[in-house]
């Protein structure tokens, strides 16, 4: 629904675009602005699934301490 938002469409390329990194859940399927942000050369999808669900968080952590 919030991708339907021209505000929030904005605000979230102008955050993606930024210097800091972003966190973020995107739906696993979508059109419009979805597929845009999943096509960016700086975007990675991290898909949860019940094998990596538990390691996840620390795992992302050390991403972001990292950078």
């Amino acid at each position: 629904m919030e991708c339907l938002s021209p505000l929030f469409v904005e605000a979230t390329i102008r955050a993606l675009d930024g210097p800091v990194p972003v966190l973020a859940t995107i739906a696993a399927k979508g059109g419009g602005f979805i597929s845009q942000a999943e096509a960016r050369q700086d975007v990675e999808i991290v898909a949860v699934t019940s094998a990596n669900r538990e390691r996840l968080p620390e795992e992302l952590a050390r991403r972001f301490q990292a950078w």
